[in-house]
């Protein structure tokens, strides 16, 4: 699938859809990277559903958290990881507070 579906287009409202091309200064979309989510992705999808916008928002946090580096790459910590930023606002470990 090429287009954003409507739950891509709720979840990257900015760019219709698409993953903002971190090239532009502004948000712009990366047409090469649809969200193809659907209402059952979780609220924070790491692209296991196929969606390529996903799989690049979860690759992005995974270098800039430091998950890629010497060693074994540890998806399930890097995952875990990645939706405890969401549900806990921004912070890994946070309260929300």
């Amino acid at each position: 699938m090429n287009e954003p579906t409507a739950e891509g287009r709720r979840r990257y409202p900015y760019t219709h859809g698409y993953f903002p091309d971190p090239g532009q200064i502004e948000a712009a979309p990366d047409r090469e990277l649809p969200c193809t989510c659907t209402n059952g992705c979780p609220s924070r999808c790491a692209g296991e559903c196929g969606c390529k916008a996903c799989e690049q928002a979860f690759a992005e946090f995974c270098d800039v958290a430091g998950f890629y580096g010497p060693g074994e790459f540890d998806e399930a910590a890097a995952l875990s990881a990645y939706r405890e930023v969401h549900v806990h606002g921004g912070v890994p470990g946070g309260t929300g507070a």
